[in-house]
């Protein structure tokens, strides 16, 4: 092929330089980048130094590879060429390779992808640099006329090279502003998502989820600060992969321990416990604790507090390759587990707000029963006085009292202490007086009617809910009281002059044991109390007996006893008020610790 002339090189030159002038400004507008012009680029320097075929290569620092942007006459535009660490350097400091005889520093790399080489059909190499950061090479083929490379097609391929790495550069800046943008835009969007929702455990779920595509991670975790076992607890993770680790889904980490905890955990408390603790794991050795190549942590914050941690695993590059995590990256997590922090918070208060209008109702509604069940004056027996006092220690409590009309000059009196307080305590109580009222009907032995009520509320009432109980029949003709006593305080019967007594005999409480148990234990007893004029019952409750000052002194039965025989000639209602006041005198400034219930009844 015969050599171009003189005024044919210069026409090229001219417009090679020309449509790089316009290519730079396309590119600096904004109207355009690199990705788009690359061939036009490569179209441009072949064309002008009339070479067969070549490529623009990018460099991926990341990755660090390099791959075709555009090609002429390459046959596998696929290519991926992996650029060591420590050869980077080279290129920089040589901007013309030729691949016949190349840097004596780069020749094991060369050696190294020579096949590669042969399929790019390259013969010279010149790098694309900014200062001191590579961004790829173009590869050239032979010249159409066979000749060597001059000075001046190094001069003009330096002139090209250095236009298209500003080109290189500023794309990649433009593509760098516009990814941390749409970054913005997606942190704002996603916070506006996991705010919607007001369901503490969902939110968790919703972050997760979120942060996984704000960093282009394959798995995510977030773990909540228990403050009741001070312990770091896993409570959502999100995997790309078809299965999660179970042991990572019950993830638990001391924040205090001598345990000899892996680094790896220990860090995560050290998240979890310090300020402005960030962590990144870019190896394998910790990441491994996990099942990851590499992770990042950073502690997400409430308004006033450490919540917990929020990590993120395995950021996805270029065909699956896992990237290091960077401090953009922390800088972004960072940001977005501040507003998970804020929403989870939310969440939380709004539940907590639920459950407390929840249980206000049930109390409201637990009052209600109460007040059905509890008489606001009791029953006059013919020849007695009955006066009877109930005090809650909040809204709802769980004594119960009553006096009982039956027929044949026979009354009931029943005084009880249901565990626990609100709704399933009021419905213990219920069923407590349901059933009673029910069995005082049949006419049965006292054990018997014990035993029925025992079996109704073990059927009734969850495990380890219970009453006790103390219930007697009085025959008002006969002035005989019989009585018996499951678990409750012993009433005291103070005799005219003076004495004291006390109804002991019964059994266990109701409702704590199932009837093949009960069946096997000491039967309940019964026992009769001959009444006579002037005579006094005290029930009670132990919120009157175990009431205690700030001192921390109980009332206690001998106090009960000696107010109660001072005050024998007066009558059953200033025998109880007199009692509820010393009582109450006796408490002074300590907090009321259980309901208190009086009843009293006098033989006139």
């Amino acid at each position: 092929m015969q050599a171009p002339s003189a005024d044919e090189t210069i026409q090229r030159l001219i417009f090679g330089l020309s449509e790089l002038d316009e290519l730079g400004e396309t590119i600096i507008s904004g109207h355009g980048n690199f990705s788009v012009s690359s061939r036009t680029y490569l179209r441009m320097i072949l064309g002008t130094l009339q070479v067969s075929g070549g490529a623009i290569l990018l460099f991926h620092p990341n990755e660090n590879t390099l791959t075709i942007k555009s090609s002429v006459n390459v046959a596998d535009e696929s290519l991926v060429i992996r650029v060591p660490p420590d050869q980077i350097s080279g290129f920089l400091d040589h901007p013309y390779i030729d691949l016949s005889n190349p840097p004596e520093v780069l020749q094991p790399f060369f050696e190294h992808i020579h096949s590669q080489l042969q399929s790019l059909d390259a013969r010279f190499w010149f790098p694309l640099r900014i200062r001191d950061e590579f961004l790829g090479v173009i590869s050239l083929g032979a010249f159409f006329d066979g000749h060597e490379i001059e000075d001046w097609n190094r001069e003009l391929l330096n002139v090209f090279a250095n236009h298209t790495s500003i080109a290189i550069a500023y794309s990649q800046l433009m593509v760098r502003s516009r990814a941390e943008r749409f970054r913005l835009f997606m942190l704002s969007d996603t916070a506006t998502q996991i705010c919607k929702s007001l369901d503490t455990e969902a939110v968790q779920e919703e972050v997760v989820a979120h942060v996984v595509s704000l960093l282009d991670a394959n798995a995510a975790g977030l773990m909540r600060i228990n403050p009741n076992t001070e312990r770091l607890e896993m409570k959502s993770l999100f995997s790309l992969e078809s299965h999660a680790n179970t042991e990572l889904r019950n993830l638990s980490i001391p924040l205090k321990s001598d345990e000899n905890l892996h680094p790896a955990l220990t860090m995560l408390a050290e998240v979890a416990t310090q300020e402005d603790k960030t962590l990144i794991y870019n190896d394998e050795q910790n990441a491994a604790l996990f099942g990851r190549k590499n992770l990042i942590a950073v502690p997400m914050r409430g308004r006033e507090e450490i919540l917990g941690v929020l990590i993120v695993a395995d950021k996805v590059g270029r065909r699956g390759i896992t990237l290091d995590f960077t401090v953009g990256d922390s800088t972004l997590l960072e940001a977005f587990a501040n507003q998970a922090g804020v929403a989870i918070e939310n969440a939380f208060l709004y539940q907590e707000a639920l459950e407390a209008r929840r249980l206000q109702a049930e109390m409201e509604e637990a009052e209600k029963i109460q007040r059905t069940l509890i008489p606001d004056t009791l029953a006059q027996i013919p020849g007695y006085e009955a006066f009877g006092l109930y005090q809650p220690r909040g809204g709802v409590g769980g004594d119960y009292y009553d006096c009982i009309p039956e027929s044949d000059g026979m009354w009931g009196l029943a005084i009880a202490d249901v565990s626990g307080k609100g709704m399933q305590a009021a419905l213990l109580m219920a069923t407590l007086r349901a059933g009673l009222r029910s069995e005082a009907t049949r006419k049965t032995d006292l054990p018997a009617m014990a035993f029925t009520l025992n079996s109704l509320l073990n059927a009734s009432g969850d495990f380890g809910k219970y009453a006790t109980f103390f219930f007697a029949q009085l025959n008002a003709e006969t002035n005989q009281l019989t009585s018996i006593n499951a678990g409750h305080n012993d009433p005291m019967v103070i005799r005219s002059g003076g004495s004291c007594e006390w109804l002991k005999k019964g059994g266990v409480m109701l409702g704590i044991f199932p009837d093949d148990m009960i069946a096997n234990m000491p039967p309940f007893e019964q026992e009769t109390t001959q009444l006579a004029s002037g005579d006094i019952i005290i029930f009670y409750t132990d919120g009157v007996t175990e009431t205690t000052n700030i001192n921390d002194e109980l009332y206690g039965e001998a106090r009960l006893q000696d107010t109660a025989v001072r005050l024998r000639n007066e009558s059953a209602e200033t025998i109880c008020g007199a009692i509820y006041d010393e009582v109450l005198e006796f408490q002074g400034e300590a907090e009321q610790f259980d309901d208190l219930t009086l009843m009293i009844l006098k033989k006139k």
